[in-house]
């Protein structure tokens, strides 16, 4: 049998990965089994079993991958000379335009989490990388003269992330939830104790001072 190339290992690695968030979301950690993972995935046990040895294994794997899409998604903030937008736009991809099965996921990992310490230190290695990029990247904007918290970073960071992720619970069990109104609310918040400093404006001269200016350079 030929040897997989690089590209069609991750494209066969990813399958898996996408195969097994759909039986999560479906039956829940404990009722999905890696028989169902490798159905879902059309490929063979020893193919799984290549890069996931448990159910806990592809947990590890799913919150990477969702790790590396949020750190991603900061990259607005990163760049942004209005930190503002560059949150609002982060908020949109992570939490407002992601799919619902992607919040009901996250419930699934998240009770897991109470009952399984595996997964409960996969959760927390997750948390801790996305709150040092965010603070970073704040600390930065502060620097820059872009905000001015009220607040501890360290702090700030950790209650922007419990709001977040109850907005993104929400979105799994509230069929009528407003995620969009709850944003701008949220952006209300958050502005609110960041303070986003405005670049300060050059004053334009007045029109008299101009036409004095201006007799000036013609008298001369």
């Amino acid at each position: 049998m030929p040897k997989l190339t690089d590209a069609q290992q991750d494209e066969r690695r990813a399958r898996i990965l996408d195969a097994a968030e759909r039986c999560f979301t479906r039956s829940g950690f404990r009722g999905a089994t890696m028989q169902d993972i490798c159905k879902e995935a059309g490929v063979s046990p020893g193919a799984v079993y290549t890069w996931f040895d448990s159910k806990e294994a592809l947990i590890g794997g799913i919150t990477s991958r969702n790790r590396d899409e949020v750190l991603a998604s900061f990259g607005p903030m990163s760049v942004a000379q209005d930190f503002m937008a560059g949150i609002a736009a982060t908020l949109e991809e992570c939490i407002l335009n992601r799919p619902r099965e992607k919040s009901v996921l996250f419930l699934e990992i998240a009770a897991e989490a109470a009952r399984n310490k595996a997964v409960a230190q996969t959760m927390a290695k997750f948390d801790e990388a996305v709150s040092a990029s965010l603070q970073g990247i704040m600390e930065r904007a502060i620097e820059a003269g872009q905000i001015s918290p009220a607040l501890p970073l360290k702090d700030l960071v950790a209650a922007m992330n419990v709001i977040a992720e109850g907005m993104f619970w929400r979105r799994a069990v509230d069929p009528d939830f407003d995620a969009a109104a709850a944003g701008q609310v949220f952006m209300a918040m958050v502005g609110a104790v960041l303070r986003p400093q405005t670049a300060p404006q050059k004053r334009k001269p007045d029109r008299a001072n101009l036409n004095t200016m201006e007799l000036a350079e013609q008298r001369s």
